[in-house]
């Protein structure tokens, strides 16, 4: 059996059918594009959200990474602090500091310096 034996009726409802369904299509078609572009700005708005957060995040790890790396430089530098406070009450260690620093000597002492011998200036530390 051939299918050309059907044949569509061109009145006035089919007409109006044709025109109405051509219609609706182009109105799917329209909130279909709304949805979907709407749904596209949505998700990117989320991507560039969840980027801006990664980056933040990232820059605030290496924040702490510096500010960890300064406070066991602050910590390295106050127990030597306090070491040299610690050594200062020793009168042995305080006596030879003394000498070096501000050539004072005992007593009967004569203090001889050698052309290569490099001593530590009073205003050096």
């Amino acid at each position: 059996m051939s299918s050309n034996k059907i044949s569509h009726l061109n009145n006035a409802y089919t007409r109006n059918k044709k025109i109405r369904s051509a219609g609706l299509m182009k109105a799917r078609k329209k909130r279909a594009i709304i949805i979907i572009s709407f749904f596209l700005i949505v998700f990117t708005l989320f991507i560039v959200q969840i980027i801006h957060t990664k980056m933040q995040t990232q820059k605030l790890i290496n924040q702490e990474k510096k500010q960890t790396q300064l406070l066991n430089q602050q910590k390295a530098e106050r127990s030597n602090l306090r070491l040299k406070v610690k050594q200062l009450y020793n009168n042995d260690y305080l006596e030879q500091l003394i000498r070096e620093r501000y050539y004072y000597t005992k007593k009967g002492e004569t203090v001889y310096s050698l052309p290569g011998d490099v001593s530590k200036d009073v205003t050096q530390n």
